[in-house]
């Protein structure tokens, strides 16, 4: 169907006003086929799928034998879900133009739509010699694959669209799709390697090249293929955006400020790019540019949970607690299960003093996920705080029945103990973590020194010593 339904003005064409306005006064309508197919397209892409379907009845009692028209109304009686009317229409068709591609793509379409793909494969298949533009027949058939799970034929026919025309991006992008997928990484660099071999000026094949590159870790060399893809296409963003995370992972924080920064658009609305640079700035701990770059992305998506925890961390740093506080609530607002949020919510209200609630945010971290060792060394801790120190060994006892092989749990517990001067029932507990990880009593020195004034605890340090 024809996409260019509308003038510079943005206004329909004359077609649709001329046509309605006979309909207005009852007078007979008559239009050619391509003025039908304008009208038809119109109705239809404005989502007008009771217009579409009387002005294409008309169209046929006017035009009967005309195969455009008979083609437009099977299409819009499958949209309609009349799939079996639409491909009664099509089979009458096809006897008496048994070579006409549009034909079996418009019949491949409605099989995919009733899920019926090995037919939809079929009729696909039948359309690629005539097709006008073969690759983008494979492309149907590679996708059919793909919603049956065989994603080796999947890349197969994808190869096939690509060999046709290399700069068929939306088979580049499918391909790199379903390596990633199947986690074929040297594979997919492999895929696309030899793809630019043979289109050395393909900004799609080296972009994905470039990504490939990541997912196996080979840093240094995406950031070649991404350079490779500026060269062809200077304001390639993706391949600038990729490139300033690739910098990210590697901790070059001004280098990725500055990639990111070259992917931005005159009239940018994806709040991520102005995120990444937040988050950069705040690992260089320049708090005040990571602040700017975080409202900047909030402007753009206000329902971003972790530009607004940035920005809280970005406000406890610079000592504005209570903005840090409610922009942790914000994003808890907006995503009550988020871990992270929650133990950086209890640790804000920590600095504030606010032991009770600090704790409740840790009782909630831990209901959704009782598995993580520091929310319950975390939360033993907001109780110690607090004074309860009885409370934060009863939670630690629990966390111990929970993770009965983690050691930093029974080293924390076996402080508390010996810091209630309960030496035998911390030594049972300092026993089992030297046993499990000797060398982790260092972090237990390191945390609370004055520990190596009990005997007991020095006694047992030398007793396990490898």
């Amino acid at each position: 169907m024809s996409l260019n339904i509308f003038d510079k003005q943005n206004k329909p064409p004359w077609q649709i006003k001329k046509y309605e306005e006979l309909l207005r006064q009852k007078k007979p309508v008559y239009f050619d086929v391509d003025d039908f197919e304008v009208i038809i397209d119109h109705y239809f892409l404005k989502g007008q799928l009771k217009k579409t379907l009387d002005t294409v009845n008309y169209a046929v009692s006017l035009h009967t034998s005309s195969s455009t028209i008979l083609l437009k109304r099977a299409q819009v009686l499958a949209a309609a879900g009349k799939e079996n009317n639409a491909l009664d229409i099509l089979f009458r068709l096809e006897s008496l133009e048994p070579s006409n591609p549009d034909i079996s793509l418009t019949k491949g379409a409605i099989y995919s739509q009733m899920k019926k793909y090995e037919k939809a494969i079929e009729e696909y298949s039948k359309a690629v010699n005539n097709a006008e533009h073969p690759d983008y027949v494979y492309c149907n058939i590679a996708f059919e694959y793909e919603n049956m799970g065989n994603y080796n034929k999947t890349l197969e026919y994808l190869r096939k669209a690509l060999e046709i025309n290399p700069d068929n991006d939306l088979a580049i992008y499918e391909a790199a799709y379903c390596f990633d997928l199947l986690s074929l990484n040297e594979e997919s660099i492999s895929f696309f390697k030899k793809l630019i071999d043979k289109h050395p000026y393909s900004v799609e094949a080296w972009f994905n090249l470039g990504i490939s590159y990541i997912n196996t870790g080979l840093y240094e060399k995406s950031h070649e293929a991404f350079d490779y893809a500026i060269a062809i296409e200077e304001n390639h963003t993706d391949s600038w955006f990729h490139k300033g995370f690739v910098y990210g992972i590697m901790n070059d924080f001004p280098k990725a400020v500055n990639c990111y920064l070259n992917s931005i658009g005159e009239d940018e609305q994806d709040g991520i790019k102005f995120y990444y640079i937040g988050e950069c700035y705040e690992k260089m701990e320049n708090y005040h540019e990571s602040a700017k770059y975080y409202r900047i992305c909030l402007d753009k998506d206000d329902s971003f949970a972790e530009a607004w925890m940035g920005l809280a961390i970005c406000c406890s740093e610079l000592g504005e607690t209570k903005s840090a506080l409610k922009h942790l609530e914000r994003a808890l607002s907006l995503e009550p299960d988020n871990i992270a949020c929650l133990c950086l919510l209890a640790e804000t209200y920590m600095s504030c003093n606010m032991f009770d609630k600090a704790q409740e945010c840790f009782r909630k971290a831990l209901l959704i996920n009782p598995e993580e060792k520091n929310i319950w060394l975390n939360y033993a801790e907001a109780c110690v705080f607090e004074g309860q120190k009885q409370k934060a060994v009863k939670i630690l006892y629990e966390a111990h029945e929970k993770l009965p092989g983690e050691s930093s749990i029974l080293y924390k517990v076996s402080q508390y103990l010996f810091q209630q001067g309960k030496n035998q029932e911390a030594s049972f507990f300092l026993e089992e973590a030297l046993i499990i990880n000797y060398e982790a009593h260092k972090n237990l020195v390191n945390s609370y020194p004055a520990i190596l004034n009990n005997s007991t605890f020095v006694q047992l340090i030398e007793l396990y010593k490898p």
